[in-house]
């Protein structure tokens, strides 16, 4: 699934709409985008979360991809969302737009 086809929610959409984010992730059938830059992609196992890289330019070290997730980890536990989200762990990667497509920079 592309992130065109992800659900977008960020901390100002309604309870209901949070509440069918937390829906398709607990029931593993949607992919959300939580703005601005963390895609959720659920399985019966994990959650996947999937930082875009707001620089894909610039050469990283582990490091930095590692501040990258630190700080999107806060800030999904920080959103209306976190709150909402099934009870499974959270795996975390770095995306990059390269071209036309993401690919994967970086996973714990």
């Amino acid at each position: 699934m592309s992130l065109s086809e992800a659900f977008v929610v960020d901390d100002t959409a309604t309870p209901e709409r949070l509440a069918q984010a937390a829906d398709l992730l607990n029931r593993c059938t949607g992919v959300v985008l939580l703005m601005p830059a963390i895609v959720l992609r659920p399985s019966v196992r994990e959650i996947r979360c999937e930082v875009v890289d707001p620089t894909p330019a610039a050469h990283r070290c582990e490091e930095e991809y590692k501040v990258l997730v630190e700080n999107a980890a806060r800030a999904l536990v920080r959103s209306k969302l976190g709150a909402l989200l099934p009870d499974r762990p959270l795996r975390w990667t770095v995306l990059e737009q390269r071209g036309s497509g993401m690919v994967e920079a970086w996973s714990n």
